[in-house]
């Protein structure tokens, strides 16, 4: 029997990178060979047998990686375990039309009438069922009716956590730009800060797909003054860009049908920015009030005070640098990842 990782690491998204540090930093060791489901299902159909162990990274738009995974549970693979992105979404909606109207009316009809029915039969074959929240788990044991499934903690390189003392007081963003980021109200923030604070810069990092280039031009022509917009930033510029701030911006709307991890927030944590966000979806789970960052109220007027008195307060910023850094080591790193892998 062999052991297959089965996922794509050359993409933009945040599974992809995941993909990249997990395969590396854990599966590797472990005997495990990198397929890249870019290659197609009859190879990989061709190249693992049903006796094999077999681990999957699935999000709600990784459709071949899906589309391997729901042929390898119809033909009966027993060691199958799967890191799912987006609890307690399997795969939504489960079929797809090329239709926009008749593609809503799909999920319309597995949100309020299927309740992901269609999903069950797949979870319930998969042997270890990865979610990297404790609330996703929760959500999943709700949704599912099922007991496969585990939490595992996202995995950094320890290699690259950063303690950086605030030397500065600009800010950053990194993630994709959208309606569901909140990143109107980050933009908003800061132009209100710049009453205090007039050299304040504000560095956007990630790019806008689909229908969402249009509101990422909207916000370019709207929210001018000391930001500057990046666009995609490549890896090998990704620290130039991080040493120009001392603190960052990564707010969230609530999420209404799935649970994902902020792989953004991680990143900006990761590269010991200070962290500014709002408690909505799992984000309790990875930020501490106060501890490791701060809480957003979403009243601009509340929030203008509680920045400018982190700002302020260099010692306060310094303390909580190092608890990023001391939370980052604890709990996220391969070490700590490979005592909650079962498979």
């Amino acid at each position: 029997m062999e052991k297959f990782y089965i996922s794509r690491m050359n993409t933009r998204s945040g599974i992809s990178k995941y993909s990249y540090d997990f395969f590396e930093l854990v599966l590797k060791e472990k005997g495990y060979i990198f397929l890249n489901s870019e290659e197609g299902m009859t190879t990989i159909l061709t190249r693992v047998s049903s006796r094999d162990h077999v681990h999957i990274e699935i999000g709600i738009f990784q459709e071949k990686e899906l589309e391997i995974l729901m042929a390898m549970l119809n033909a009966n693979y027993k060691n199958i375990a799967v890191t799912l992105h987006d609890p307690p979404l399997f795969k939504y909606p489960f079929v797809v039309f090329q239709n926009p109207l008749l593609n809503k009316i799909s999920k319309f009809y597995d949100v309020y009438l299927n309740r992901f029915r269609q999903s069950k039969k797949y979870i319930e074959k998969i042997k270890y069922l990865y979610v990297l929240t404790h609330r996703g788990v929760k959500e999943i044991k709700s949704t599912y009716k099922t007991d496969n499934v585990y939490y595992l903690p996202h995995v950094i390189d320890e290699r690259e956590i950063k303690v950086q003392q605030p030397a500065n007081n600009n800010f950053v963003y990194f993630g994709f730009i959208g309606k569901n980021k909140g990143i109107e109200y980050a933009l908003k923030l800061h132009q209100q800060l710049l009453q205090f604070f007039p050299e304040i810069n504000f560095y956007i990092m990630g790019e806008a797909i689909g229908k969402n280039i249009e509101y990422y031009n909207y916000l370019k022509s709207t929210y001018t003054k000391n930001i500057h917009y990046l666009g995609y930033v490549s890896e090998e510029v990704l620290d130039d860009v991080f040493n120009m701030a001392g603190f960052s911006i990564v707010p969230f709307i609530s999420y209404k049908f799935y649970t994902p991890f902020s792989g953004s927030l991680l990143t900006v944590m990761k590269y010991g920015k200070i962290p500014f966000t709002n408690n909505v979806n799992a984000v309790s789970e990875l930020i501490e009030d106060a501890g490791n960052g701060f809480f957003l109220s979403g009243k601009i007027e509340e929030d203008v005070r509680m920045v400018s008195g982190v700002i302020n307060s260099k010692a306060l910023a310094n303390e909580v640098s190092q608890h990023i850094y001391t939370y980052l080591a604890a709990n996220h790193t391969a070490q700590n990842i490979n005592k909650y892998l079962l498979n």
